[in-house]
């Protein structure tokens, strides 16, 4: 059934469409619908990485979590699941009472009310470890996973059940200790695994631990900035504060990554342009920073607009999603006449065909918060997430170079 508001007030339709964002899974770091380049570029750079990622070690404990349960007695997948959660909310708790100013820790605020979160840790790392190749059935989802170990410990009992002592013992004896078991079922590549893992979690990694991750990062994403930075052992990364900083030691890196970074340098700076103008639509003009950005980047327009958009496009892979690519060829060319109207224009109709009249924003202007600023502002394409990773594993190896 449709949802509707009567709409009595501007503070009214505020805080309903507040909560519709808040049920968007698009959230509001992606207003214009541009996400396929921003994730494209991310996944160049940083492959298997993602926005709520914190800290390395959940990479493995994850895996170890899981191995533990697949040599345990629970042959139903849901309560396999459910048990899972009790043990990584157990970890949040230890990490939460052993080092409680330790950043990173997931779950440590809903930890404080009694609550545990709802995106775990294996949610928000499954990709991740299908993509480092740590999880081997890389077209498994967690709850597939778990059904498929569940049914293979099921059939390991009814044999145990039937107890058949033919001719064929021997062979019966053999699937009798395979089934059911890890390193038969070779789900898991994690060498790293010790059965009393839990008595000594701590966030930080350990020497063999560190070395594997960056192994694995290393062989599966060869290709890639994050590999490239781990193998040659590039610490300075971890002291640059964001993406744009990275132009300081570009030139570190293979021809083909300094391309993929100063195109991508390129589209940041330039969607942080409708940014800007998407924060002085919507609130109707009155958004001083906004205004402020508008009149620094103004006079650069030109230049902005300047940015090879078919390269960006094809580098990333998105040249299917037609829409999107209208709309940003439209306002490059319309940034590049300086017409600043028809870049309102296109902005305001970008988001109401992407959400609908009634949830976007700028089909309502001044109606929101002046002050605030929405939709995020330049392109980090998971930096951030990747250099706290990078710092885990430098950190971890540290003991080898002492």
């Amino acid at each position: 059934m449709p949802l509707g508001w009567i709409d009595f007030s501007k503070s009214e339709r505020n805080k309903v469409l507040t909560v519709l964002e808040l049920l968007s899974e698009d959230g509001t770091l992606d207003e214009l619908g541009i996400a396929p380049i921003r994730d494209g570029f991310a996944n160049l750079f940083f492959p298997g990485t993602s926005t709520i990622q914190t800290r390395a070690k959940y990479f493995f404990i994850v895996p170890y979590a899981l191995r533990d349960l697949e040599r345990g007695k629970i042959t139903d997948s849901s309560q396999f699941l459910k048990a899972f959660d009790e043990i990584e909310r157990r970890c949040g708790e230890i990490f939460r009472n052993n080092n409680p100013n330790d950043t990173g820790i997931i779950g440590s605020r809903s930890l404080a009310g009694g609550r545990w979160v709802k995106r775990t840790p294996a949610d928000i790392y499954w990709a991740g470890l299908r993509s480092f190749e740590i999880f081997r059935s890389r077209n498994l989802s967690l709850s597939e996973y778990a059904k498929k170990v569940c049914f293979e410990k099921g059939q390991k009992n009814s044999l145990k059940r039937l107890g058949n002592r033919n001719d064929n013992a021997q062979e019966y004896e053999t699937d009798d200790k395979g089934a059911g078991d890890l390193r038969s079922c070779h789900y898991w590549n994690v060498p790293t695994y010790s059965e009393d893992w839990m008595d000594m979690l701590t966030m930080e990694l350990t020497l063999e631990e560190a070395a594997f991750l960056k192994s694995q990062i290393i062989r599966c994403k060869r290709d890639s900035m994050f590999a490239y930075s781990l193998e040659n052992e590039m610490e300075e990364i971890i002291g640059l504060s964001d993406f744009h900083e990275l132009g300081e030691i570009i030139e570190r890196y293979p021809a083909q990554m300094q391309e993929d970074y100063w195109l991508a340098k390129e589209f940041s700076e330039f969607n942080f342009v409708l940014r800007i103008l998407y924060n002085i639509v919507l609130s109707d003009g009155e958004n001083e920073e906004a205004n402020e950005w508008f009149e620094e980047y103004r006079p650069f327009f030109v230049k902005v607009a300047g940015l090879d958009l078919d390269g960006i496009i094809e580098r990333t892979g998105t040249r299917r999603n037609t829409e999107m690519c209208v709309f940003l060829k439209n306002c490059k060319k319309a940034m590049a006449e300086k017409d600043i109207k028809k870049l309102k224009y296109l902005i305001t109709q970008r988001e109401i065909r992407l959400k609908g009249a009634g949830r976007a924003r700028t089909a309502h202007p001044g109606s929101f918060d002046t002050t605030a600023w929405y939709g995020g502002k330049r392109l980090e394409y998971r930096f951030s997430n990747a250099r706290l990773l990078m710092s885990d594993i430098f950190a971890g190896e540290e003991e080898d170079r002492a």
